[in-house]
C-alpha cells in the first residue's frame, strides 16, 4: 500500500512540474528579457544606431537612428529604379522619392503629421512603457519545437504576441493580427552590438505583411551623427 501511496505522489509531482517550473509574471519575464538582451545599463547606453540591411526584393536601406526620437532611412529599389528618403523627427515626417537611372528625373516631396514617435529599438517590447503598450503574459506555447513566452502587447486595439525562448529569453516570433490576415515576423542570427544581442536575419511572412527576408550588413552603436540631417527639406 505504501508503495502504491509513492508511485502516486511521484506521478502527481511530475504531472504538476511543468506549472511550477514555468510559472512566471509578466514582470519576471520581462526583466529576464532584458537580461537576455545585454541588460538595461548597455540598452541606455546606445544613443545612436546606424543600420544597413538587403532583403530578397533587392530593396537595400540604411537606417540612421538618434535619441529620443530621431529617424532617417534611406531605401533603395533596384527592382522599380526609385530611391527613397524618409525622415522622422517625432512630429513631422517627410518622404521623398525620385528615379535613380535612366531618362526619368521625377521627384515627389510629401510630408505628413505624425502623432507617434519612432521606436529607438524596432522591438516593441524593449521600451512598451514608453510607448503606452499594456502589457500581458498569455502564458506558454511550443514554436518550431521550442517552449515559448507568450507576451502580448496592445495599443489602440491593435495587438500583437511576442515569443521569446524560455531558455534564452530571446525573441524569436512576433505575430500580427490573428486570423486569415494574420502575419508573421521570425529573429535569428543575434549577434552582439555594444553588448546587446540584435538579431541579423529578420523575415516576414503572411497576407499583412510583404514577403521578405531581410539581412543586415552592418550595425554601429553610437554613430556621431550631425542632428541636421533629421531636418525635413523646406517644402
Amino acid at each position: 500500500m505504501k508503495h502504491k501511496l509513492a508511485l502516486c505522489l511521484t506521478l502527481f509531482l511530475i504531472s504538476v512540474k511543468p506549472v511550477l517550473v514555468w510559472s512566471q509574471t509578466i514582470d519576471e519575464v520581462y526583466t529576464k528579457y532584458i537580461a537576455a538582451l545585454g541588460g538595461r545599463d548597455n540598452l541606455d547606453a546606445i544613443q545612436t544606431m546606424q543600420m544597413e540591411w538587403v532583403n530578397t526584393k533587392g530593396q537595400r536601406q540604411i537606417d540612421y537612428l538618434s535619441r529620443p526620437n530621431l529617424a532617417l532611412y534611406l531605401l533603395t529599389d533596384t527592382a522599380s529604379n526609385m530611391m527613397v528618403k524618409v525622415c522622422n523627427n517625432g512630429g513631422m515626417s517627410c518622404l521623398s522619392d525620385k528615379k535613380i537611372v535612366g531618362t526619368d528625373t521625377s521627384f515627389r516631396l510629401q510630408f505628413t503629421r505624425s502623432s507617434g514617435k519612432p521606436s529607438f529599438f524596432a522591438n516593441r517590447l524593449i521600451s512598451y512603457k514608453e510607448n503606452g503598450y499594456k502589457i500581458f503574459l498569455q502564458g506558454e506555447d511550443i514554436i518550431e519545437g521550442k517552449r515559448c513566452f507568450v507576451v502580448q502587447l496592445e495599443l489602440d486595439k491593435k495587438s500583437y504576441d511576442l515569443y521569446a525562448d524560455t531558455y534564452r529569453v530571446i525573441m524569436s516570433q512576433t505575430r500580427y493580427l490573428p486570423g486569415p490576415d494574420g502575419a508573421q515576423t521570425y529573429y535569428s542570427d543575434y549577434r552582439q552590438v555594444n553588448g546587446v544581442w540584435f538579431p541579423f536575419t529578420v523575415e516576414d511572412s503572411g497576407s499583412s505583411l510583404n514577403n521578405s527576408k531581410k539581412t543586415y550588413t552592418y550595425m554601429k552603436a553610437n554613430v556621431p551623427m550631425d542632428k541636421k540631417m533629421f531636418v525635413c527639406p523646406s517644402m
